[in-house]
């Protein structure tokens, strides 16, 4: 791999590490700015214009827990590419 691929891939592996937690910031937005009740359990009345988004908000909150897995996992994939990116850059130097 070149080393411009090395830290493209620890860019991108950084980013979506923290989707999952971007996923529940903005549930909670939406929830706080809705003013309704959101559980990951039950249906709950929470109206977007006409459309209830109850539980597509719950799927997000849910979804948060995928953030356990992918903060430590991805987060160390990118901290290895970001690390043999700056080795290839100090070689070439």
């Amino acid at each position: 791999m070149t080393q411009q691929r090395f830290k493209q891939l620890a860019i991108l592996s950084g980013l979506v590490a923290f989707l999952p937690l971007l996923g529940v910031l903005t549930a909670e937005l939406v929830v706080a700015l809705l003013n309704c009740r959101v559980s990951e359990t039950g249906s709950s009345n929470c109206i977007l214009g006409s459309l209830d988004v109850g539980m597509t908000l719950a799927v997000l909150y849910t979804g948060g827990w995928l953030s356990l897995v992918t903060i430590p996992v991805l987060g160390l994939l990118a901290l290895m590419c970001y690390l043999k990116y700056r080795a290839l850059q100090s070689k070439a130097s």
